[in-house]
């Protein structure tokens, strides 16, 4: 059996597909692309093979590339779906359902196709069940705050309506966070630099395109929580871990880049817990339940239960969605760095396990009671635990003030 990765591309321009050709040459030892005319083919060769990456013109006759998506999202929803479009209805496109992970613009540079694909691929392997990576992949929305929504529309409906107000709104939930920075980060935006904040974010975006986005996951997170899992303190735990671990990054020094990966990765450290929940709430009501009773840490219960914990299910998640790779190794070891096996990881890194584990309020019911430090991962860098004290004093500033981003 082949190791080879398999990629189909699908344009309705026989020319474009030649130049795809080329781009992909390359990469044959690691690849093994495939090409096809149109929807209706592409169809017919996932019907006959297993493809891992999807990367589709939106733009065609007949089946478009948003119908074609669709259909993958049904039928094949394991497959990495990338978009490689000159033109196409952004707003559109969030209304059909965002069934695609990732964004990219004609002409696209070689390397940044090949990149784009190599990164996404990245963190395939956190995952070793088919069914949780069909899971994942299938994720376009995810759970959300119903008050945010309303305070949303209320600002944007002001007379005076300020997006600096809305961007601190959004970040204070953790869905709509991670869908706008991964809306606003897409190559078709044209942004030379990456756009790290919620606010400059919503900035870059518009009204229009804010108040569509908000509307598509407003209309799409209805679900009813268990008894017990609050959005609200997953969200607000989110957010503080966000806080202390980007201020605990300022006060080593680290460069305004770091900085900005330790805030996004602690608001996004448990958004595997949310992928989850949205297909089996009721098991993972279960996987709560079970660690307070049993006084075991949730993601060893998790993954007896699911295969994964929550933190690899999000790495995997935020990785098919093209954030930073020091963002998603930040996610996916922030319960135990130690087992990072990149000796190089970004202090980000450190500074969401430190900021966890000082959070004490827990975001899931009980479920994160008493996260433990990784003592062997601290002790191996010098000066790190003489710092807690300090850490400490930032934690507790940062829950006394959180009430006024409110």
């Amino acid at each position: 059996m082949s190791d080879k990765i398999k990629i189909l591309f699908v344009d309705d321009q026989p020319e474009i597909l030649q130049g795809l050709k080329r781009v992909v040459r390359s990469m044959r030892k690691q690849w093994d692309a495939s090409f096809v005319l149109g929807g209706a083919e592409a169809l017919e060769l996932l019907a006959a093979e297993d493809v891992d990456v999807l990367v589709t013109d939106m733009r065609m006759p007949g089946m478009d590339g948003a119908e074609l998506l669709a259909e993958v999202v049904r039928l094949h929803p394991h497959i990495i779906r990338i978009v490689l479009s000159g033109q196409y209805d952004i707003e559109h496109f969030i209304r059909s359902g965002w069934p695609a992970h990732q964004f990219l613009a004609k002409p696209c540079d070689a390397d940044a196709l090949k990149n784009t694909i190599s990164q996404t691929l990245a963190m395939r392997e956190m995952l070793e069940c088919n069914a949780l990576k069909k899971l994942v992949a299938r994720a376009s929305v995810l759970p959300s705050l119903p008050a945010v929504y309303f305070e949303i529309d209320e600002e944007l409906r002001s007379d005076n309506a300020s997006m600096q107000r809305v961007g601190e709104i959004i970040m204070r939930d953790v869905a709509l966070t991670a869908k706008v920075l991964q809306l606003v980060n897409s190559p078709i935006f044209g942004n030379l630099r990456r756009i790290d904040s919620p606010t400059q974010a919503v900035v870059m975006l518009g009204a229009d395109l804010v108040k569509s986005l908000v509307l598509y996951m407003q209309s799409c997170s209805g679900m009813e929580m268990p008894a017990g899992i609050s959005l609200e303190r997953i969200s607000s735990h989110s957010l503080r871990v966000g806080m202390l671990a980007k201020e605990i990054a300022l006060l080593e020094g680290c460069d305004k880049d770091v900085c900005a990966d330790a805030f996004l990765a602690g608001i996004l450290q448990n958004i595997g817990s949310l992928v989850v929940l949205c297909s089996f709430a009721e098991e993972y009501r279960d996987v709560v339940t079970r660690a307070d009773a049993e006084g075991l840490p949730v993601w060893q219960v998790e993954k007896e239960i699911f295969g994964a914990s929550h933190a690899e299910i999000g790495a995997y998640l935020v990785g098919l969605w093209g954030l930073p790779s020091a963002i998603a190794e930040s996610i996916a070891y922030h319960i135990h760095p130690s087992q990072c096996p990149n000796p190089d990881a970004s202090f980000a890194l450190t500074a969401v396990h430190v900021a966890n584990a000082l959070e004490k309020e827990p975001g899931l019911g009980a479920a994160f009671i008493e996260n433990d430090f990784d003592l062997d991962f601290l002790a191996q860098q010098q000066g790190l635990l003489e710092k807690m004290p300090e850490w400490q004093l930032l934690q507790e500033s940062i829950s006394a003030d959180e009430g006024e981003l409110r």
